[in-house]
């Protein structure tokens, strides 16, 4: 087990937070310019030939992504225009592009169906150079998205309102919020299916369903376009497994959003408006601000003198999708999250006030009068989880109890590597708070943390505490519709020295992010048996939100989010 950080472990992680903390590209990349062909920064072209008697005759392109904008992509695999190329679990087939990872190279099953096999002769490496290898002898592919035009994957801005930067600070630099709706301060950079979704005299009355997807930390939100718009094309095919669906869903039905919350950093291109992109802090106080709610960087030419927690930016996004000026038939919002994308969203669902929250599991004071879409949180293989009491899982006695790395089968779907027989949540002993007495400290938990500056979460979080009672705030959070999804094979013991935020009070929630799901999990279900699950409309709950394991996956957001069990927590 690893201490919490000394001060020569935060000097040596000062060293390394360049190379984490690398810049987003976010140059369209060019398929074909003559043809208008673009795909989304950070993946490749992938050709579609005519047919298998027709080789040489390209007919489109589609764009292949990776597991992450720091590596590069694998081989495109061949795809023929007349031919469905990639079977489902669920029986389906799959008529886009498809590709491997960095490493691999395309092929097939025993039972015919395409996979990726490990390429013993190939030597991948990262962007830097540096040699890695793969650990899986097969993987799934990654299906390719169809391709855009120059302007179908342009940089959007959403204005961000004075007002939603106000709303829950205790600020006197304004004596009200009155009016200043129409005063902003900046904007949200994103990437959409549809171009600008709030253009002022704009009305998308064709749209049902939208898909917030929230990069992780390489910031790569065009990669997230892509992958997301691949999966409304497959969603839209009729499944057996899309329960509640009435009739047929039209790919044309779907909006796709990829907020992009960039770093000074990054290669943003430039903007027409005359209001700045927002940005946050990539490494001070701790890198990725944006994941736990912190405050974007200040504009030295901003007049008003104000900041917004990402949080924030993302409530004005969902409350400009809830418009029902400009979305009338809008049913439900899905905010996905990868990694630090999960973390952003497991933490935005737990504080925000956002009144376009409803439709919950639980009857509760929060339920909406009118009526508004259903907002759905899918938590994808976060590195950490804030718990809303000072509990964790420690071992019943002072014998270390646990499944050894090498020990643990990645062959059981649905089974735990948490030996919850030999486990109990309950509050650590005073020696145990000594190795680490940040564990509950936010993000950790909700205790302040100077070191992380958050009004967002503390100032909202606190509004439903009352007296150290979090029953208020357990049973809004509990009313959300969340889903959380870890990938079977995320079993990385995840190291304190070395390991992006492994500096920080996380160890006492599991060795790897898998297992940290899996507990945090249990303890939902622990703390709504104890409050008899706040009281839900007749009596019958005997679960608090989902969680799903996604099969032969370890930590990659395309394979994820493509997954039966990702498409399921999307469209199901």
């Amino acid at each position: 087990m690893h201490p919490c950080p000394t001060a020569a472990m935060l000097l040596v992680w000062q060293l390394v937070l360049p190379t984490l903390s690398s810049a987003y590209d976010a140059n369209r990349v060019v398929c074909d310019a003559d043809q208008n062909i673009f795909c989304p920064p950070s993946t490749s072209c992938c050709p579609t030939f005519k047919s298998r008697k027709e080789p040489d005759v390209i007919v489109g392109y589609s764009c292949l992504m990776g597991w992450s904008s720091r590596f590069p992509r694998g081989p495109c695999c061949p795809h023929y225009e007349d031919e469905a190329v990639l079977e489902n679990f669920d029986g389906s087939s799959w008529r886009g592009g498809t590709g491997c990872g960095n490493g691999y190279e395309c092929a097939s099953s025993s039972i015919d169906r395409p996979i990726c096999v490990i390429n013993s002769a190939a030597h991948p490496m990262d962007y830097q150079g540096n040699p890695f290898k793969n650990k899986y002898e097969t993987m799934p592919r990654y299906r390719a998205c169809k391709s855009f035009t120059k302007d179908g994957i342009s940089l959007h801005g959403l204005p961000m309102p004075l007002s939603a930067a106000l709303s829950y600070k205790n600020s006197s630099s304004l004596t009200s919020t009155d009016g200043l709706e129409a005063h902003y301060m900046g904007q949200l950079a994103y990437y959409s299916n549809i171009g600008q979704i709030t253009a002022d005299d704009r009305v998308n009355s064709d749209i049902k369903t939208a898909i917030i997807g929230i990069h992780g930390s390489g910031r790569d939100a065009g990669t997230y376009l892509c992958a997301l718009t691949a999966i409304a094309v497959d969603a839209s095919k009729e499944r057996s497994f899309l329960r509640g669906q009435k009739g047929h869903l039209n790919r044309k039905d779907v909006l796709v959003v990829a907020p992009w919350f960039t770093a000074p950093a990054d290669d943003i291109p430039p903007t027409s408006s005359s209001l700045p992109y927002l940005q946050w802090d990539a490494q001070y106080p701790i890198f990725h601000t944006w994941r736990y709610g912190a405050e974007s960087i200040l504009d030295a030419n901003d007049k008003h003198n104000m900041t917004i927690s990402s949080f924030g930016a993302m409530d004005v996004l969902l409350e400009s999708l809830c418009d029902r000026n400009h979305f009338p038939n809008l049913q439900r919002i899905v905010v996905i999250g990868h990694s630090a994308g999960g973390q952003f969203v497991h933490r935005w669902a737990l504080s925000s006030n956002s009144w376009c929250f409803g439709n919950g599991q639980f009857a509760h004071r929060w339920a909406p009068k009118a009526a508004l879409p259903n907002v759905r949180v899918v938590v994808a293989n976060p590195r950490s989880f804030t718990y809303l009491d000072a509990r964790r899982y420690f071992v019943v006695s002072d014998q270390i109890v646990g499944v050894k790395e090498d020990e643990r089968s990645l062959s059981e779907d649905k089974g735990t590597l948490t030996p919850f027989n030999t486990f109990e949540l309950r509050s650590p002993s005073a020696a145990e708070e000594n190795e680490c007495n940040s564990f509950n400290k936010y993000e950790w938990g909700l205790d302040p943390d100077e070191r992380v500056p958050a009004p967002y979460v503390i100032n909202n979080v606190q509004k439903l505490i009352d007296h150290g009672d979090n029953t208020e705030l357990f049973c809004r959070y509990a009313s959300r519709d969340v889903i959380y999804l870890t990938g079977q094979r995320d079993i990385e013991t995840l190291s304190a020295e070395n390991r992006y935020q492994g500096l920080h009070g996380d160890r006492f929630q599991g060795p790897s992010r898998r297992e940290r799901s899996e507990r945090f999990f249990a303890s939902l279900q622990v703390r709504g048996r104890e409050l008899e699950f706040c009281g839900r409309i007749g009596g019958e709950a005997t679960q608090v939100h989902e969680r799903h394991i996604v099969k032969q996956v370890a930590h990659d957001h395309a394979l994820m989010f493509s997954s039966p069990e990702g498409i399921q927590a999307m469209f199901g």
